[in-house]
C-alpha cells in the first residue's frame, strides 16, 4: 500500500525593512469649542487627546490650548510634530534613517 505523498513545506517570505517608509501617518482634526483646553502631551490618557493626569512622574506636561471662539484643530497623528500635541506638518517629511541602516 502505498503512502500518501507528505505536504511540501512552502516558504514563507520574511518582511524586511522598507526600503522607502515615505511619510508618516496625517494629522487628526479636532473640533473644539471656545475655552482653556488640557491636551495630553505624553500620549497615557485614557481620556484621547484631553490630559487626565496620566504624565505624572513621566517628564512630560499637558499642553494648555486657549481658544477665543470655537475651532478646528490638527492633532499629530504621527508622532513627530515639534509641537505634540498639535501638528505641525512633519508627517508630510520624509522618515530618516540611521547612517548605519542607509543603503
Amino acid at each position: 500500500m502505498a503512502e500518501p505523498d507528505a505536504p511540501v513545506p512552502v516558504p514563507v517570505p520574511v518582511p524586511g525593512p522598507d526600503p522607502d517608509p515615505g511619510p508618516g501617518p496625517g494629522p487628526e482634526p479636532l473640533a473644539l469649542p471656545a475655552g482653556v483646553h488640557q491636551l495630553c502631551g505624553c500620549g497615557r490618557s485614557r481620556h484621547g487627546w484631553f490630559c487626565d493626569g496620566a504624565h505624572l512622574r513621566s517628564g512630560r506636561v499637558s499642553h494648555e490650548l486657549r481658544l477665543q471662539e470655537a475651532a478646528t484643530v490638527l492633532m499629530c497623528g504621527c508622532g513627530r510634530s515639534q509641537r505634540y500635541p498639535l501638528c505641525d506638518g512633519h508627517h508630510a517629511s520624509q522618515l530618516r534613517r540611521p547612517w548605519w541602516k542607509r543603503g
